[in-house]
């Protein structure tokens, strides 16, 4: 009876409040200057002024302000640029050392975007090389990588060395993120839902009880988690993925990234615009105003800030 509950409330929330949320008047979001055409697929900051975004066509921004101005990178500075680069994600642990990750490939800096160099790279014969879909630091120099054929990197040493874990997975797996060094999900295609409580050393399945492509997944601690993914899907879970309930809303764009500010504060982006917001802990969630009708890829909070990127060199700051 609670699932059923749950689902028609958030039912019936969005179809009610499909123009605005009940709580824009709080914050609002607004576009940034960009300077780009290029779709940004991912977004980070080291610390509350230090942010880089990036995308399609060697596309690197930074900005050292904040956010206020962002300036493209140097190309040439960037190791091995003999071919076009789609970036798909970036991670920061502080201002100087990062992380990006492309097709087949992972790059670092130690130098705040200075110079790059590859840290990883997937040796293929014949074949295209898969992408690397995200990347997520645990500690500053533990972190995870996951993409397209079932690729999951693991390093321990700020990627010195990125072990690739095998397991019985051979879809593409989309999204990454650890509460702690040892309890992570993966999520990816057809409803795949990988959980580790050992640090990575073993992988299990959970059951998402959906069959559909999960793009993203955030947890504020080892219980409550949720997972965005196509046809305007959310699941959620209370018990750390034992069970992962489906609030689908009447909305169907595909959602792309979902994150917590706090554990009753969320928000979740999408195609055309979507921005979704909950402040009662996902049991509601409004459909936000939004002053673009791109799609949306990726979304960041510093501790003053919301950032959100996404197709068109789109980037959006909470005001």
């Amino acid at each position: 009876m609670k699932i059923i509950h749950w689902s028609l409330l958030l039912s019936f929330t969005l179809l009610v409040l499909s123009g605005c949320s009940q709580d824009s008047s709080k914050v609002g979001w607004k576009k940034v200057d960009s300077g780009t055409e290029a779709h940004l697929y991912g977004i980070h900051f080291g610390d509350d002024k230090h942010g880089w975004t990036v995308g399609t066509n060697d596309t690197i921004l930074s900005t050292t302000d904040g956010g206020k101005t962002w300036a493209e990178a140097e190309i040439e500075k960037v190791t091995d640029t003999s071919t076009e680069n789609n970036y798909t994600h970036v991670n920061f642990t502080s201002p100087q050392h990062g992380w990006l990750a492309s097709i087949g490939k992972v790059s670092y800096t130690g130098s705040g975007g200075n110079s790059w160099s590859v840290q990883y790279q997937e040796r293929t014969v014949g074949k295209k090389p898969s992408g690397i879909l995200d990347l997520y630091f645990v500690t500053k120099t533990e972190g995870w990588a996951v993409g397209g054929l079932g690729t999951i990197l693991h390093t321990q040493n700020g990627g010195g060395k990125w072990e690739k874990i095998n397991t019985f997975s051979d879809i593409h797996l989309w999204g990454v993120f650890f509460v702690d060094t040892d309890h992570g999900w993966i999520v990816g295609q057809e409803g795949e839902i990988l959980h580790t409580e050992d640090g990575g050393k073993q992988w299990i399945r959970q059951d998402s009880r959906v069959e559909q492509p999960l793009f993203a997944v955030h947890f504020v601690d080892r219980m409550n988690g949720w997972i965005v993914g196509t046809d305007g899907l959310i699941l959620h879970t209370a018990d750390g993925g034992e069970t992962w309930n489906p609030y689908k809303n009447l909305l169907k764009q595909s959602l792309r990234d979902v994150e917590f500010r706090t554990e009753k504060d969320g928000w979740a982006v999408g195609e055309e615009g979507m921005i979704l917001h909950t402040i009662d802990g996902g049991i509601t969630w409004n459909l936000y105003p939004s002053p673009t009708t791109h799609n949306l890829q990726d979304i960041y909070f510093t501790k003053k800030s919301g950032w959100i990127v996404g197709e068109k060199g789109t980037i959006l700051k909470m005001k």
